[in-house]
């Protein structure tokens, strides 16, 4: 049995955003997912020292932010505090760490 028999047929995602063309888990990299097409958008979600719900894949800011730590031991100024875009591009530079209530708020918008 493959995808066509299963009904429905074949869906695109954007995998954290559209993590080709904009930084990974930002409101940038939904933007842009949701710019190509994408029927829904794969995300990740984990939650700062204080207990607020960031959008983020790995357990540490280190690769995909200027900043070094866990996520888990921040708080959420500080995460926001960090550039989440320059990593990927100059143009993306300022680009922060969304909460999950701010993806919420986009996709409402």
């Amino acid at each position: 049995m493959d995808w066509r028999s299963r009904g429905g047929g074949l869906r695109i995602g954007g995998h954290r955003g559209a993590r080709d063309t904009a930084p990974e888990n930002t409101i940038a990299g939904f933007e842009a997912g949701r710019a190509s097409g994408a029927e829904y958008l794969e995300n990740d979600v984990r939650r700062s020292a204080d207990g607020v719900l960031v959008m983020i894949h790995d357990e540490t800011v280190d690769r995909t932010s200027n900043g070094r730590g866990d996520v888990a031991r921040l708080t959420l100024a500080e995460l926001q505090a960090l550039d989440a875009g320059s990593w990927f591009a100059a143009s993306f530079a300022g680009e922060r760490i969304p909460t999950f209530e701010e993806f919420l708020r986009w996709i409402e918008a």
